[in-house]
């Protein structure tokens, strides 16, 4: 990736706030009945009824919101889970992978675009970026074993970046990651191809990681690792309420890798990964609180992107852009 492409998009990122859209996976499952085998997003792109629904119900209010209030936004590809191990368990072959990717980023594309020209809004009025969102290869929520060694990791990821480079995504958000080993292995690909990358570990209720590590040395033994090759960090799939003290504590330390973490995007709920996972009903939190709670996280720590994960929706989104 040229020196110059990354530092142009830092700028936009710096100088206008930006919304991500919110749980779309949750959404589909509990709000709309879509079944979501493997929690496989991209699966509602091939569904054309089901798609238009998202698009009305879900993706239209969160454009929105985001044109109202003055944001930028940061529109999911949903191709979380389109990468080989799960294409696999959902009875597709290696080579759908390309042509999943591909399609998921053009169709979203389509939709974000449409959209903003029937309301004729330019890019200076609603600047959209669409992001790869990748997901790690393992469960999202826990380390089975070992984490992977992170070269494994970089040949298993770049078939999947290499398909939405080509498609022309803006950049890469690896979310929900778990181990810092496959995080660098992510961030490598992510070079081998050309596309600039957010890098998004989860955290549990103490804070940290899966794999045990701290957001601090996690974000600091990334940076070794890669010469800082990331945009910046961010976390997802979590509660204020399991994150702040880490951030404080950090502050209270005049930790400096607090330079590089830049967004959040919440979680409704707060209980545990676990608690969640177990879950068969929605819990979509306290609206009015986690939007004061995000908030107050922005402003104290300048975060850039804001947004939600697993429970959130358009309505949460508009508290969180109107707080």
């Amino acid at each position: 990736m040229a020196d110059d492409v990354r530092e142009a998009l830092l700028a936009r990122l710096r100088e206008r706030r930006f919304l991500t859209t919110a749980g779309t996976e949750t959404f589909l499952v509990f709000q709309q009945g879509f079944e979501l085998p493997e929690f496989a997003a991209f699966t509602v792109l091939e569904d054309e009824p089901a798609w238009s629904k998202l698009q009305q119900d879900y993706l239209s209010p969160i454009f929105a919101t985001a044109a109202e209030q003055g944001f930028g936004l940061i529109v999911d590809a949903l191709v979380w889970r389109a990468q080989p191990d799960y294409l696999r368990k959902l009875g597709r072959d290696a080579e759908a992978l390309e042509s999943i990717n591909r399609r998921a980023v053009e169709i979203v594309r389509s939709a974000v675009e449409g959209w903003r020209g029937r309301r004729g809004l330019d890019a200076s009025r609603l600047p959209i970026l669409i992001a790869a969102d990748l997901g790690p290869r393992g469960d999202g929520y826990r380390i089975e074993g070992a984490g992977p060694d992170p070269e494994v990791a970089r040949a298993y990821h770049r078939p999947q970046l290499e398909s939405l480079a080509a498609a022309g995504v803006d950049l890469a958000c690896a979310l929900t990651m778990t181990s810092l080993e496959e995080s660098i292995g992510i961030v490598r690909a992510c070079g081998d191809v050309g596309l600039p990358v957010i890098v998004s570990p989860t955290v549990e209720t103490d804070g940290r990681l899966p794999d045990g590590r701290s957001l601090g040395d996690f974000v600091q033994s990334l940076d070794a690792a890669t010469g800082a090759a990331p945009l910046f960090y961010m976390v997802n799939c979590a509660h204020p309420t399991h994150l702040r003290p880490a951030l404080d504590s950090a502050r209270a330390a005049g930790a400096s890798w607090l330079e590089r973490f830049r967004g959040f995007r919440a979680n409704a709920s707060a209980r545990s990964h676990a608690e969640l996972d177990e879950s068969t009903e929605l819990d979509r939190g306290d609206v009015s609180r986690l939007a004061q709670e995000i908030e107050a996280m922005r402003r104290d720590f300048d975060l850039w992107v804001v947004g939600g994960c697993c429970g959130t929706d358009h309505e949460h989104l508009r508290a969180i852009a109107s707080a």
